[in-house]
């Protein structure tokens, strides 16, 4: 073979060396590769669930379990529905608990609480163990239930402090005013969560009938 056949065999040669590194490149993209643990493990929603409470127990970050679950706001759970626990949780020991606003938590635990003191026109509200620096809705319902489809009005928007604390007095609107007893409850303003909810007996109603007997 002379040199210049070999010289012009040497395009052909390189275009099948090219080739051929294209097709077992495509052939490594397209092999499985391990799948790495999405999951620490799962866990079925109880009644009185909310996520953040799942995620205060589980001791994971918020916006990671609805991430790895692919929620959408507004977030709502339904009582059958399996989540999945990203890695890195712990789970708690003893007796499993609820992990709704509802449930009775140990102080290790730290669930969002919400108290109050209903007075007929003004309320005193506070909040304790709820997320930091992040904007809240105060709602109120007159009786003591808080069914979205019921007539509620806003209290206000508060901002929780570096603590996850806030406590103020407000001006109760008119359609709750002087009832026997309301509900308020708090609605993170970001993704429509209701994070915990308190009934308060109007003490000042009962005093006036009392002193009325």
């Amino acid at each position: 073979m002379t040199a210049r056949n070999r010289s012009s065999r040497l395009p052909g040669l390189a275009f099948r060396v090219v080739a051929i590194l294209l097709v077992l490149a495509f052939f490594l993209a397209a092999m499985p590769r391990p799948a790495q643990a999405a999951c620490a493990f799962k866990y079925t929603v109880v009644s009185g669930d909310t996520l953040y409470g799942i995620a205060a127990r589980y001791q994971v970050k918020f916006e990671d379990l609805v991430e790895v679950n692919k929620l959408k706001a507004p977030y709502l759970l339904y009582v059958g529905q399996v989540l999945c626990i990203p890695p890195g949780a712990v789970k708690p020991t003893g007796t499993p608990l609820p992990t709704g606003a509802a449930a009775t938590a140990s102080a290790s635990q730290k669930l969002p609480t919400i108290t109050a003191q209903y007075l007929g026109s003004i309320a005193w509200v506070a909040l304790t163990n709820f997320p930091k620096d992040r904007f809240f809705y105060i709602k109120i319902y007159p009786g003591p239930t808080h069914i979205w489809t019921l007539v509620n009005s806003q209290m206000g928007i508060i901002s929780t402090d570096s603590k996850g604390q806030f406590a103020a007095y407000f001006h109760v609107p008119y359609i709750a005013a002087n009832q026997k007893s309301v509900t308020i409850c708090a609605k993170d303003a970001l993704n429509d969560d209701v994070l915990d909810c308190t009934v308060s007996y109007n003490s000042d109603y009962y005093l006036s009938r009392r002193v009325a007997q």
